[in-house]
């Protein structure tokens, strides 16, 4: 395994994360994308083909409104909004179990609402 790479350690990952606020007379509004980019990579310090995990990416994305006066806010949001699929890791379990694998994968879209209230 001698001059093998890292498992789990991509050349490149890189996160954006672009946010902006629009005032208005009662409250404000907020948009914000949350982009996300992982390399390829290996999963076990062996690196065979069933070893390489492929490059993948994630954006979440939100929607929020904030009534200063009452500290109310209520955010729309969305994880996984492309829905992706990817594999972003495996685990080999010992020669007892019969060297079964787990692999880790992406959660799936999801769509949520959250509503709160602050208190003075």
């Amino acid at each position: 395994v001698g001059g093998n790479e890292l498992p789990n350690a991509p050349h490149i990952t890189a996160s954006l994360s672009p946010q902006y606020t629009f005032m208005t007379g009662k409250g404000d509004f907020t948009v914000r994308a949350d982009l996300y980019y992982q390399g390829p990579s290996w999963a076990r310090i062996y690196q065979d083909k069933i070893d390489r995990l492929r490059d993948w990416g994630n954006v979440n994305v939100s929607l929020t409104w904030r009534d200063i006066d009452s500290d109310l806010a209520v955010q729309l949001y969305v994880k996984n909004a492309l829905g992706g699929k990817a594999i972003t890791g495996t685990f080999m379990n010992s020669d007892d179990t019969g060297l079964t694998s787990n692999v880790f994968i992406q959660d799936p879209r999801i769509i949520g609402l959250t509503v709160s209230k602050g208190f003075f």
